[in-house]
């Protein structure tokens, strides 16, 4: 079988594949219904759905899995509590130095998951501004804002993510 040396490759040879993250554009407006119809579970759907596509951006900064296994831990003892607050009808399920444990270590994933919002935030950003060959003072840098990522987290996260990482293609 002879082969034509001036035929063009059949193989993507040195371009990069697009969207190779893997992140995909979702309607906040869903996400916003999904959050009430699955009562907050989500928010914890939506980072470990997210986390992989993350991490494969053009960044330096990458999101640690232990993170989110304490938010599920955290979501899981909250359920708990919560099912047996229930069950026992107004009777204290634990007593009140295992609520102060249990409200610490609330604040401290909470804090974490917060930390975490800002590192994506952070992702993003490195990942949407181009590395240009003339030096920095020529590249369109992208600045997300912090406000809105701390009060609104995933959702301004993901619109984020449709703006400046999911290409139309």
């Amino acid at each position: 079988m002879e082969t034509n040396p001036y035929a063009p490759p059949k193989v993507r040879v040195a371009d990069p594949v697009p969207d190779a993250h893997g992140l995909k554009r979702r309607s906040v407006l869903v996400m916003i219904l999904f959050m009430f119809i699955t009562l907050g579970l989500y928010y914890l759907i939506w980072w470990f759905r997210r986390r992989p596509g993350l991490n494969r951006l053009n960044s330096d900064r990458k999101l640690a899995l232990w993170p989110l296994l304490l938010f599920t831990v955290l979501f899981v003892t909250q359920l708990g509590l919560g099912f047996a607050a229930g069950i026992n009808e107004g009777e204290p399920v634990i007593g009140e130095g295992a609520a102060m444990v249990v409200a610490l270590f609330q604040l401290g994933v909470g804090l974490l998951m917060l930390f975490q919002a800002f590192k994506v935030k952070e992702m993003i950003e490195d990942h949407a501004t181009p590395e240009s060959h003339s030096g920095p003072m020529f590249a369109e840098h992208v600045k997300l804002s912090g406000l809105m990522t701390f009060f609104f987290t995933v959702f301004y996260l993901q619109w984020a993510i449709n703006r400046y990482v999911v290409t139309d293609a």
